[in-house]
């Protein structure tokens, strides 16, 4: 048996899900794939899934042996990638996962650097959960805000302006807003998933104001929440990734312009698994997103009005 191969191919039904899609991207035959994972297992002396008619779990030693050889497989990854003399030409696909908040800017960026570089493709998921790269086979996440410990490799893209807002429906009718703890009295639109999103700050000369927000409407998607606030339903603090259009279109207005939110900015990060070795294919396309979405970058006009004319 190829040992080798057969890990290779375990870790890529675990990254796909199904014997039949990791088949298909490994030109095998579910049966092959089947059989050799049984093989692996032999070799291996345990069972590695919970097979049924509708879906693969990992056993506990699964789960164990994906974690210990996952790195395996990158490094192999690398090494062929440097074997191959890709550096001075970037091509491949790059899977990205994004929130899907940022999903017009990055896919505007993908036009314009796939017109530059035609032979990088590009497969985009759209997601507010925090997705394992390697275990799901991703070679980018775009991250916003304050990121975790991990083995992954972190580029700073850009910090962009937080703002309080609300509609104009919302702030006709709202009690007075003239500093940040008349927030208290009003409906808040917050994050769900964040530890701490009750809690908003702000800059009041030398001290920091801690806001306690009341959430009647609550998402796990800045996408909703801009939704909700567009529609009267309460203040929202948000960076202009989300909010500088609905601002530029005056269905949002900006409220507390004298206490900026603290922090004042939150950083966008692009994060990838390569350690020692990253393709061209990566580093060009995240050299491209800082360079894109520098300071001069205008979160408040649409994505789609800054490709040029032959493009749209």
């Amino acid at each position: 048996m190829d040992q080798l191969g057969a890990i290779v191919l375990f870790n890529k039904v675990v990254e796909t899900g199904s014997f039949s899609e990791a088949g298909r991207q490994s030109n095998l035959v579910p049966s092959s794939v089947s059989r050799r994972i049984v093989d692996l297992e032999s070799w291996l002396g345990a069972t590695l899934f919970h097979r049924t008619t509708r879906k693969l779990n990992l056993t506990e030693v699964g789960r164990l042996f994906h974690e210990r050889t996952r790195n395996i497989v990158l490094d192999l990854e690398e090494a062929r990638i440097m074997a191959a003399a890709l550096e001075d030409k970037p091509a491949g696909l790059v899977r990205i996962t994004l929130p899907a908040s940022l999903e017009q800017h990055v896919v505007v960026a993908t036009a314009l650097f796939q017109a530059r570089w035609p032979d990088v493709s590009f497969g985009i998921t759209s997601t507010d959960r925090n997705v394992d790269l390697v275990a799901e086979g991703f070679d980018i996440a775009i991250r916003a805000g304050r990121l975790k410990d991990s083995t992954l490799r972190a580029r700073k893209l850009a910090e962009v302006p937080r703002r309080l807002c609300a509609s104009p429906q919302y702030l006709a009718t709202a009690p007075r807003l003239t500093h940040p703890s008349d927030i208290e009295n009003h409906s808040c639109l917050a994050l769900r998933r964040n530890p701490g999103d009750n809690i908003w700050q702000f800059k009041d000369g030398g001290e920091i104001v801690d806001v306690r927000v009341r959430s009647k409407f609550t998402a796990n998607s800045g996408n909703m929440l801009v939704t909700a606030a567009r529609h009267g339903r309460g203040l929202m603090l948000s960076p202009d990734w989300i909010i500088g259009w609905p601002i530029a279109q005056g269905e949002l207005v900006k409220l507390l312009p004298t206490y900026p939110p603290y922090p004042a900015t939150s950083a966008l990060y692009a994060v990838h698994p390569y350690q020692r070795f990253v393709p061209p294919k990566i580093k060009v396309f995240i050299d491209f997103l800082i360079e894109r979405f520098d300071k001069d970058y205008d979160w408040a006009v649409h994505p789609a009005e800054t490709l040029p004319a032959a493009m749209m």
